[in-house]
């Protein structure tokens, strides 16, 4: 098939998949964020799942002048999630008084399942009655159906039913899709692809936390893979779920393209709680999304015509965010950097002993640790750590840090010098420790050595100091899974980024520097300027790229954007292409017009979490101004 040609050259080595699904990120709708079956108000069913159906059909409204459904757009998967199964055991006893309770020793034990005597899954009749007939009804209707497998409520620990699972789903029910979760026994995602190859029928497979791609040999049995934790309708945990993708992106060799794509989550536009910056939250959540080629799967209530006609539906259906969505040149789009903050806010980070302003004259003073750069008034250093992104091949020396604050607003404890170790005794919980970890980077390694030089606090004790943030993890009692990549922990926070090189010992210096030289080479703490701005892009062709700048801070922001930041080359990317003021264009993706670019830097203003979303290209004639 063309799909095994156009994948030898994205990734080399054997392939574990070969169904033409996924050549463009996936779209639809996925139940889980909008019917999560916990609450009684919020449980799956069949009527649910029609209903959607219905939605993505509807024509009523139009894009670009145009009556249009989301089928048309291409979100013509739906699917289902967990709370279908008819479990043997009660997860929620008001649900299920009837059951018994599942609890983790009768689950865990392998006595939890939602399969019969002979292995065939057992569906919840009050929840679905029929489940032909409702993929029969998607069928009929030009829809593609999925459903959901290795579920987490009811949670089987015991023999796997790969098989009868495979035969149940393409057989019996024909569904189209389906998403394989970690919380039962049957983890091996090369098994489920070589069963579900043998049917003959084309699924798309969607791996959620099983396993990466291989990433020596590029075998990718799947048409995408969950790259980081649980998503949330908020707008920390959105950027957190983008930086879990750079690992696959962020390559000599990325990991993410066609046919097998990196995905931080469903969407959650649409869910979002109101505020002031609800509209340029969710606008910023769909052009993350869009510009590192993850799936668009839609995840509220497509039905909900307030949320759809008041603020969802013209972000969704942005043709130009869609286009970058689906332009694929030889890479999956990825963050490139971050600017210092504008704003006045300031993190305690390392740095070389320069004797600098910024790193001179600490002093502890009545319990407290008062940092350079005093100002208008003395700042102390907290225990609270700012927000960092990871660190990438333009931008590799990233400092996280904590947080620096106005002294006379900070909670009553203590800051000692003791020992050589800086300690932090708030009077109610464990002593903690002051730390500096090195930068750890080196992407030719894979996945697993991406970490930011880190300031942070932690358990005084010594020994080691907890797992590294990117630790293995296979799920116990899972099949091998053929040498595919095991998936990382979710990253920490920098406050949790301890490990056992970690530099503890300071000494307060006649200049009034912190310095650690523990691991050998002496470092500072010094305060610099939080994290502000951040540079997301992807090459779209040799004349074109999109760029994606973020605030990701509830504050606003002003940048003067140099335009020769864009990478003109990507890591393994085949295009090269540089805006010269003068002779570019951009298409403003959230205002629908172009300009044309004429210096070398745009002043840009961002409002809290704003995004500014631009597509650059020398072809004049290619975007209508």
């Amino acid at each position: 098939m063309a799909l095994t040609l156009l994948l030898a050259k994205l990734l080399p080595g054997a392939l574990g998949i070969d169904n033409g699904l996924g050549l463009t990120p996936p779209r639809g709708w996925r139940s889980w964020n909008s019917f999560d079956c916990l609450e009684p108000s919020r449980i799956l069913t069949q009527e649910h799942m029609i209903a959607q159906m219905d939605a993505v059909l509807d024509q009523s409204r139009s894009v670009d002048g145009k009556p249009t459904s989301l089928a048309q757009l291409g979100f013509d998967w739906i699917s289902m999630d967990d709370g279908w199964q008819r479990c043997n055991c009660s997860v929620r006893q008001d649900l299920d008084p009837t059951l018994p309770t599942c609890d983790g020793n009768l689950c865990f034990g392998g006595h939890c399942s939602w399969h019969d005597a002979s292995g065939r899954p057992r569906v919840r009749p009050d929840r679905f009655p029929d489940m032909k007939k409702l993929v029969d009804y998607g069928h009929a209707r030009q829809l593609k159906v999925g459903t959901y497998l290795n579920n987490c409520i009811c949670n089987e620990h015991g023999e796997p039913h790969y098989e009868e699972d495979v035969a149940w789903m393409v057989h019996e029910m024909g569904f189209d899709g389906v998403k394989i979760d970690n919380c039962g026994s049957s983890t091996n995602v090369t098994h489920w692809a070589e069963l579900i190859n043998r049917t003959g029928k084309a699924l798309r497979i969607e791996n959620c936390h099983n396993s990466w791609p291989d990433f020596k040999t590029g075998v990718c049995p799947m048409n995408f893979f969950r790259t980081g934790g649980d998503i949330s309708a908020d707008i920390s945990s959105i950027l957190n779920e983008a930086y879990a993708t750079v690992d696959a992106a962020d390559l000599p060799e990325p990991r993410s393209g066609p046919g097998c794509w990196a995905y931080p989550d469903m969407s959650e536009v649409g869910n979002f709680a109101p505020g002031p910056s609800r509209d340029d939250q969710e606008r910023t959540h769909w052009g993350l999304w869009s510009i590192i080629s993850s799936p668009l799967i839609l995840g509220f209530d497509l039905n909900d015509s307030q949320t759809m006609d008041g603020r969802v539906w013209p972000i969704i259906t942005n043709t130009d965010a869609l286009r970058v969505s689906d332009t694929w040149a030889g890479h999956p789009g990825t963050l490139i950097q971050s600017y210092p903050s504008t704003r006045d806010a300031l993190a305690v980070v390392q740095g070389p002993c320069d004797g600098s302003v910024e790193s001179t004259k600490w002093s502890f003073q009545g319990g407290q640790l008062r940092t350079p750069l005093r100002g208008t008034g003395p700042t102390c250093l907290t225990t609270q750590s700012v927000p960092c992104p990871p660190p990438t091949t333009a931008f590799p020396h990233v400092q996280c840090g904590l947080a620096a604050r106005n002294c006379s607003e900070l909670p009553s404890g203590d800051w000692t010098l003791s020992g050589g170790r800086i300690q932090w005794n708030d009077h109610h919980s464990q002593l903690s420790c002051l730390y500096a970890n090195p930068i750890d980077f080196n992407t030719s390694t894979g996945y697993f050595t991406r970490k930011a030089a880190t300031v942070g606090v932690s358990a005084c004790a010594d020994g080691p100091r907890g797992p590294s943030p990117w630790a293995h993890h296979i799920s116990e009692g899972a099949s091998p899974l053929r040498d595919l990549a095991p998936v990382p922990r979710r990253a920490a926070s920098a406050g949790e980024r301890s490990l056992t090189s970690d530099k503890r010992k300071f000494s307060l210096t006649s200049k009034g520097e912190l310095k650690s030289d523990e691991a050998g080479e002496a470092t500072c703490l010094r305060v610099a300027p939080v994290s502000g701005v951040q540079l997301w892009a992807k090459p779209m062709s040799n004349s074109s790229a999109a760029v994606l700048l973020i605030n990701p801070s509830a504050e606003e922001e002003v940048l003067d954007w140099p335009v020769h930041d864009l990478p003109a080359r990507f890591p393994g990317g085949s295009t090269s292409f540089t805006c010269e003021p003068g002779q570019c264009l951009a298409r403003d993706v959230w205002a629908r017009r172009s300009f044309p670019v004429s210096s070398a830097t745009l002043r840009l203003h961002f409002k809290p979490w704003a995004s500014t979303f631009y597509i650059l290209t020398s072809d004049l004639e290619a975007i209508s101004v």
